[in-house]
């Protein structure tokens, strides 16, 4: 009977295709294996094998598998496959996509069969060679005249680093680099092998890292962290998913080691996320201490080899018991996962944006966990108000710790009426006189300092003062961001560059000027107004040479002031920060978006949050126009329930989550007409199967046009339970009407985004 087999291609098609196993092939092919296909006319891809079965589909001809490439065990696990398969339904992307998203770029080689982007570490080693060894005995100076002094040394040396003896005639191998570090030319290595005295191999070693420091066991809790980690115990016998809201520096982290702990004891695996690679680095070190060779690090920047290896490692009979990663992480095999842990759920690093899956981390970690009959804890000061909505209705279990370890004070804030201190022209560029005394004070008690500024670059727009031009991208509706690093303009869209015109194209004018704060201007006022002090900057571009440094260095303390975007909120823990600095908070109020008010309480309570850890007293500057802003009074007060109930009556009233779900609907083409015009008929068809009511725009976007592509956006609330087959079956009915009507979608591009954030 033939056989065949369902696979996952990484191409953007909604659909599984089907090939025949060839008869060598029937035992070895099962979910979960690559194999190799053809694909079109020409191309040859890796799949990943979703089912076998015997029926024949109709209709086309079958083409047959070509290879199979995972010989020893499959490569995607079948708990994998079923996540993977809820991400394409889930997310109204293809299985390509998703495939894409999951494997290494080194376990899916998309062209020549046995191209492996994979390459294994290995390490040349010398032995002894077979014609060094008469009757079971090695005679030195049989083996050499006397004008090969060199020779017979370096195989002395051999001799002595491989442990032997006259009673043991077989010496253990030896590096070549370290052998050959003993002599001065290759060329004596080289006449030793020529020779057969030595025989050189290889040997796969492998990139894995190694802790070889001394592991200690989890400290001590507190009485009011026991009291949190039981509350969690008991919630799990319960609940599969549970909230922690401890509020900042409680010593959430410690609670989790010991729940990790207890997992590793049971012989189960735990995964724990974290928004922002950044922030692995710095709780890498303190698991290690703990779990040592136990756990590794998982995300997207880690080598590509070295993610393959962690996978392999993964599926085999040995794999880690701990992974701590970002979002990719969630997509690695776990063959028998007890716990995942989320922290800083809140976050909108865990929502991939482009290019697709556009999944959310925690929501597919939660749904990682109840496919493997495991645990989820979600932990944050600041929760999403989706996943506090959840805990309070009872969905969730929920757990709070209101007082920081120690009982140590929370940081006084103060928020500082920018627009009068200007009026009466008291500022210093950017900075107000209340900051500055309090960054001088602090320097003065050797204190650290962080100030937070929601944009990089040195300015936010270049512009000529004469007749108000401002440099724009060419492919973007939007301004340049002046790096004076760099010399040059940069669109944060599309990432092109562009120097500054010699005059104005506009007037001819001759001089510009920038407009706005960037961190690098910040940095510039900084060293101006603190010549003494020892500045950083933590930002997307000074991260691209090596943020494990910068954070490093301000934690050792060799660093007084550390000038940040959004990375120098995300759970960062420093015992030497007495002032943080929010200089411009009018930017992250004023965002036309129904998740605004909370993305800028999160944000500011989280970099507050910075402030005054361990044992020393804090303070944060909110520097801003509006001092009458609701956001600033909750921030101010900490008052976390009054805020929530605000914010829950405002999502209740316009039926926005946690009271219905959200599905946008992105049109793009090169020719605002042809989107707008696509856009409009889908919509249509979405009123009719939604109900209009629940269906938003089109819209232009605040960014209209990205990489030369006009985009329009159709929000859709739909109801919580609705059958995510249901709700799939509705969004593609909808496209696909539209893209049945002639011309229609010519040079249109059309995408989903669940959830977005």
């Amino acid at each position: 009977m033939s056989k065949y087999a369902d696979v996952a291609l990484p191409v953007p098609l909604d659909r599984i295709f089907t090939y025949a196993v060839p008869p060598s092939l029937k035992q070895t092919v099962r979910p979960g294996v690559r194999v190799y296909v053809p694909f079109g006319k020409t191309r040859r891809l890796t799949a990943i094998v979703v089912k076998t079965h015997d029926d024949r589909p109709d209709g086309y001809e079958i083409k047959s598998i070509l290879e199979l490439l995972d010989e020893e065990r499959p490569s995607v696990l079948k708990i994998q496959l079923e996540l993977l398969e809820w991400i394409s339904k889930y997310c109204l992307c293809s299985p390509g996509d998703v495939m894409k998203a999951a494997l290494p770029s080194g376990l899916r080689p998309d062209n020549v069969a046995n191209n492996r982007p994979y390459k294994p570490k290995t390490e040349r080693f010398v032995r002894l060679g077979a014609k060094a060894v008469t009757d079971g005995n090695i005679f030195v100076d049989e083996l050499f005249d006397n004008r090969q002094t060199a020779q017979k040394e370096l195989f002395l040396k051999y001799l002595e680093l491989a442990g032997y003896d006259e009673n043991k005639t077989d010496p253990q191998p030896v590096t070549r680099r370290h052998l050959a570090s003993f002599s001065r030319s290759s060329s004596v290595m080289n006449s030793l092998l020529e020779k057969g005295l030595l025989d050189s191999f290889e040997v796969e070693t492998g990139r894995l890292p190694v802790f070889s420091g001394t592991t200690r066991p989890p400290l001590k809790l507190s009485s009011v962290q026991q009291d949190a980690l039981d509350k969690i115990r008991s919630a799990f016998l319960k609940k599969n998913v549970c909230l922690l809201h401890g509020v900042t520096s409680s010593g959430k982290t410690e609670i989790y080691i010991h729940l990790i702990k207890e997992q590793l004891e049971k012989g189960k695996q735990v995964l724990y996320m974290l928004p922002e690679i950044a922030l692995t680095t710095q709780i890498m070190h303190r698991l290690q201490n703990v779990f040592g060779n136990e756990m590794c690090v998982y995300h997207s920047k880690c080598p590509d080899n070295l993610r393959v290896e962690i996978w392999n490692k993964q599926t085999g009979p040995e794999p880690y018991g701990l992974v701590l990663g970002a979002r990719s992480a969630v997509m690695l095999p776990f063959s028998n996962l007890g716990l995942v842990i989320v922290d800083e759920e809140h976050d909108s690093s865990f929502k991939q944006e482009d290019p697709a899956p556009r999944y959310h981390g925690r929501n597919t970690a939660i749904m990682l966990a109840s496919l493997c009959g495991a645990k989820t804890l979600l932990g944050s000061a600041t929760p999403s108000i989706e996943s506090y909505a959840n805990a309070v209705s009872g969905k969730y279990g929920l757990v709070t710790i209101a007082e920081r370890f120690k009982k140590t004070e929370p940081p006084v804030i103060e928020i500082v009426n920018t627009a009068e201190l200007r009026r009466k022209k008291y500022m210093k560029g950017i900075m107000s006189p209340p900051l500055i005394e309090r960054i001088s004070k602090a320097l003065e008690e050797r204190k650290q300092v962080i100030l937070f500024q929601n944009r990089r670059g040195y300015t936010g727009t270049v512009e000529c003062p004469d007749c108000g031009w401002v440099q724009k991208c060419d492919c973007c509706d939007v301004s340049l961001t002046f790096h004076k690093n760099r010399g040059e303009a940069a669109c944060h869209y599309c990432g092109r560059r562009y120097s500054l015109p010699p005059a104005c194209p506009s007037c001819g004018g001759k001089e510009f000027r920038g407009r706005g704060y960037g961190t690098e201007r910040i940095e510039e006022s900084i060293k101006n107004l603190f010549p003494q002090a020892r500045t950083a900057r933590l930002d997307l571009d000074s991260a691209k040479s090596g943020y494990e440094t910068i954070l490093t260095d301000f934690q050792e303390q060799k660093t007084d002031i550390l000038i940040g975007t959004q990375m120098v909120s995300k759970g960062l823990d420093f015992n030497n920060v007495s002032v943080v600095g929010i200089l411009q908070a009018d930017s992250i109020i004023s965002y036309p978006d129904f998740r605004a008010t909370e993305r800028a309480y999160q944000l500011m309570v989280q970099v507050a949050g910075r402030a005054g850890r361990k044992d020393s007293e804090g303070v944060v500057i909110i520097q801003t126009k509006q001092t009458d802003s609701m956001v600033l009074k909750m921030v101010e007060s900490g008052n976390w329930q009054d805020f929530f109930n605000n914010l829950m009556q405002e999502r209740q009233l316009f039926n926005y989550p946690p009271f219905s779900r959200l599905m946008a609907i992105i049109v793009k083409s090169k020719t605002a007409e042809k989107a707008e015009r696509a856009a409009q008929e889908i919509a249509k068809r979405l009123a009719r199967l939604f109900g209009h009511e629940r269906v938003l725009g089109p819209d232009a976007p605040l960014i209209s046009r990205i990489q030369s592509m006009h985009i329009r956006k159709i929000l859709v609330k739909y109801p919580l339970d609705m059958p995510i087959n249901l709700s799939r079956k509705n969004f593609m009915q909808a496209a696909s009407e539209t893209e049945a009507i002639k011309g229609l979608m010519n040079g249109v591009v059309l995408s989903f985004d669940a959830d977005p954030q």
